[in-house]
């Protein structure tokens, strides 16, 4: 009788964690989405086209992980933390960029502020679905 109480219990344990994970990472991720373009509307060309959401210092992300995305030839981006379609860990983010004319050796084709964690103007917080963002840079 002993041995089936343990057994009972540590199938309670498991699925109340199982559960209580399912539960965490159905809530904690979001989709973030939308187009990156210069100033006069044009799209961002260029070599190399990525966006980053970099966790702020008083970010309340439970995991502190960045999410990062490939911006298109028409400007167009989606986000992802770890593989394409797995969404952005909520909390609040600087939003900067790489914009390069070539992969190896390339130079910047947009001012340094859009890079730096600490210069860039665009930040957000994600707490739910993102879509339809838009980011405007200075060439």
């Amino acid at each position: 009788m002993v041995n089936l109480s343990i057994k009972r219990c540590i199938s309670l344990v498991f699925c109340a964690t199982l559960v209580s994970q399912i539960g965490c990472s159905g809530r904690s991720t979001f989709q973030a989405s939308g187009r990156v373009q210069y100033k006069d509307g044009s799209p961002v060309t260029g070599g190399v086209r990525v966006i980053h959401f970099e966790p702020t210092q008083s970010s309340t992300a439970t995991i502190r992980k960045a999410a990062t995305g490939e911006i298109a030839p028409d400007g167009s981006f989606e986000m992802f933390t770890r593989k394409p379609g797995d969404g952005v860990i909520a909390g609040k983010y600087a939003v900067t960029f790489v914009v390069m004319d070539k992969p190896m050796g390339g130079k910047s084709l947009i001012p340094g502020k859009y890079g730096s964690e600490a210069q860039t103007p665009y930040e957000i917080d994600v707490d739910a679905n993102k879509t339809g963002l838009l980011y405007e840079l200075e060439k």
